[in-house]
């Protein structure tokens, strides 16, 4: 059985062609399994957002999109307060974006369009400029292209030891030069695998597995002092810099933004 529309869904008209829809959230604020009668583009201001669906879950951080298609299942978890976008699409150009969710890159262009409908705090499309600047917005995630994952994985022989060590111990320093040794491989073969398999280089990806262990470890209350040294940094302020850059605040900021105290 289906799970219901959202309540807020029932009331809204359809979108001609989208329709903006902004809302602020308390920190750990849960979604029950629900469905939209229309595409979805999901955008939050910080952190993360956990999409559950019925066969895999999606985290999502800030500068990421995520797309959900029409009448697909799934329930949301917020991990920190927030500002939120949902962007509710036509049919017609639902169509042009995947079938499936995933997460879209959010480029400077795209940024720009939607920061412009949100400083203008549109809802329903108001003239035919609107229109206009809705369908470009569509185009150019059609163009960014997306990813199934924030965190994909490959079945090639060289790299599943290397990715399965550090998800083990994600404060593993073993450089790719060593790992390629360990591999039988060069460290130019395993970089460009890497990019090919992942789309992103050896310490993009240990970044973002170090960055998922660094906030459950905050949620259970972990110091980021040693945090940082479980995650294999020198210091705490190295740690700090990768948070910050993949987040967009400090580990202490998320921690508070977590607890709903600012």
């Amino acid at each position: 059985m289906l799970p219901p529309y959202s309540a807020i869904d029932l009331q809204l008209p359809p979108p001609v062609p989208l329709y903006f829809r902004y809302e602020q959230f308390m920190a750990n604020t849960d979604f029950e399994p629900h469905r939209h009668p229309w595409g979805q583009i999901n955008r939050i201001s910080l952190g993360l957002l956990e999409l559950v669906l019925d066969d895999r879950r999606l985290i999502a951080p800030a500068d990421y999109l995520v797309w959900v298609p029409a009448e697909m299942p799934h329930a949301a978890h917020v991990r920190q307060a927030m500002d939120y976008l949902s962007v509710y699409v036509s049919p017609a150009l639902a169509a042009r974006l995947p079938a499936h969710a995933c997460l879209i890159a959010q480029t400077p262009l795209v940024r720009a369009l939607l920061e412009d409908f949100r400083q203008r705090e549109v809802a329903a499309m108001g003239d035919a400029w609107d229109v206009r600047q809705a369908e470009l917005l569509v185009e150019h995630l059609v163009r960014a292209g997306s990813v199934d994952s924030y965190l994909p994985d490959s079945s090639d022989r060289q790299l599943q030891p290397i990715l399965a060590a550090i998800r083990a111990t994600p404060g593993d320093n073993t450089t790719l030069g060593h790992w390629a040794q360990r591999v039988h491989s060069t460290e130019r073969t395993l970089a460009r695998r890497f990019q090919q398999q992942l789309g992103m280089s050896f310490v993009q990806w240990r970044n973002r597995v170090r960055l998922l262990q660094a906030l459950a470890w905050l949620k259970e209350g972990w110091a980021v002092q040693e945090i940082a040294a479980q995650l294999g940094y020198g210091t705490p302020s190295a740690f700090i810099a990768m948070f910050g850059k993949q987040v967009g605040f400090s580990p202490e900021r998320y921690r508070r933004q977590m607890r709903g105290e600012g």
